[in-house]
């Protein structure tokens, strides 16, 4: 049975954005060799590390936590289903945030060289055939973040974007 590891990377994007104007950034890419046509069930894996420079936050637990049902939840309505043993494909999610400093404009009353410090989260789903260890599929989504709060809504919003690139089963796999 072909086995497929989904690396998400699952990070404070889902915590609540700061009062900027920066949106999150979402992105996906299907190998051009990667069908998921023989795929019916999922399951997952320990938490892994964040893709630097980004570092493993205070919430990484909370929000893998979260993001876990979330990636459950979508799965299923694209007709896959979690087994508890020997799944096509896993999922192993990560969480991780960065420090960054950008200029502030004149707008936010800056003068000179003044520049002002944000969190950026980011979340990441890589897909391996687990038979191969090719990958797949590729989704990630960045945005800026307030790391003491989870955002609910928003993690939910950055996880079916990502998943919405993802291939659904078809009704002829999805019956059996």
């Amino acid at each position: 049975m072909k086995a497929i590891a989904i690396v998400l990377a699952a990070t404070v994007a889902a915590c609540q954005a700061t009062t900027s104007s920066r949106p999150s950034q979402i992105e996906a890419i299907s190998a051009q060799s990667g069908t998921f046509a023989p795929y019916r069930t999922f399951g997952f894996q320990l938490a892994g590390t964040p893709p630097s420079p980004y570092e493993v936050s205070a919430r990484a637990f909370e929000v893998e936590r979260r993001v876990r049902d979330l990636v459950a939840t979508d799965l299923a309505r694209k007709g896959y289903r979690e087994a508890d043993a020997t799944p096509d494909f896993l999922i192993r999610l990560s969480s991780g945030t960065v420090k960054e400093d950008r200029p502030l404009t004149a707008a936010a009353g800056a003068y000179g060289n003044e520049k002002e410090s944000f969190t950026s989260g980011e979340l990441v789903i890589d897909v391996f055939d687990g038979s191969t260890s090719q990958q797949v599929w590729h989704g990630t989504a960045q945005a800026e973040i307030d790391p003491p709060r989870i955002d609910d809504l928003r993690l939910r919003s950055a996880v079916q974007q990502m998943l919405m690139q993802f291939p659904a089963r078809s009704d002829a796999y999805a019956q059996r």
